[in-house]
């Protein structure tokens, strides 16, 4: 299994994920030219990516969907309601792939598992996927995390988890009081603590690395992020599991299972 984080923001999410030969991009938030210049750079040819999941409809996530989809013939996988959100008909993309909640949808040597995560959107989700014995969890835009969520993301290899901000440097920082408010509040983004809560009720004996993602550049920094879920996996008694650190600058070296 391979696990390429190709940017990771405000600004544009995306990431590679690759089971037994299948690809599929999570979620495809920067402009298509971007995302297909991040992928040759990885050595992933766009056109072998078998379907772009989305986990919901902020323009972060799905900017270069639709064209990426179209010129290299990837089908999307996502909910109707979040079609419905981007204001676009399965027509608009080479293929759709319907991804109902808490259902599990086969896609070549990957099994997908959408779940309900507290955000923003019309119907957010986090993944679960498994393939070739590989457990990975996915949970990068939600506002608080529920205990259904930490029991979703239990029993993984591998989580990549929203640390958005520090509280402290989001009150004190140059965002309007009301973004402050959506940042914070119970549908916007995890703090550092947050997450660190996630990772504290998530992580058990079998999770190897932990991805930190969705970091504010202006809120955050990889420092913060990275003590406190180190503090949380002390305190679990999981100090041997790996914690990394996505950007939206660059790719993050991948992570090989």
């Amino acid at each position: 299994m391979r696990f390429l984080p190709l940017a990771s923001g405000s600004q544009g999410n995306a990431t590679v994920v690759e089971f037994d030969g299948t690809r599929l991009l999570l979620d495809a938030g920067l402009a298509a030219k971007e995302l297909a210049a991040r992928l040759e750079a990885c050595d992933v040819e766009p056109a072998s990516i078998d379907a772009i999941l989305l986990s919901h409809e902020h323009q972060d996530h799905v900017r270069g969907a639709q064209k990426l989809s179209k010129h290299f013939g990837i089908p999307v996988a996502a909910s109707w309601a979040t079609l419905q959100g981007m204001d676009r008909s399965p027509q608009a993309f080479a293929g759709w792939i319907d991804l109902p909640v808490d259902h599990g949808v086969r896609i070549g040597a990957v099994t997908v598992v959408p779940f309900p995560v507290p955000h923003d959107a019309a119907a957010p989700v986090g993944f679960v996927l498994e393939g070739d014995s590989v457990r990975i969890g996915v949970a990068t835009d939600l506002g608080h995390a529920t205990p259904q969520i930490a029991e979703r993301l239990s029993g993984c290899d591998l989580l990549m988890i929203e640390s958005n901000h520090d509280p402290l440097l989001l009150r004190d920082g140059p965002y309007p009081w009301r973004l402050k408010d959506r940042v914070a509040g119970k549908l916007g983004h995890l703090s550092n603590s947050e997450a660190a809560a996630l990772i504290k009720h998530s992580v058990d004996e079998r999770c190897r690395c932990i991805v930190l993602a969705h970091l504010s550049e202006k809120n955050n920094t990889p420092e913060l992020a990275r003590s406190s879920a180190l503090r949380a996996l002390r305190a679990r008694g999981c100090e041997r599991v790996e914690v990394k650190i996505a950007r939206f600058d660059r790719p993050m070296a991948a992570v090989h299972l």
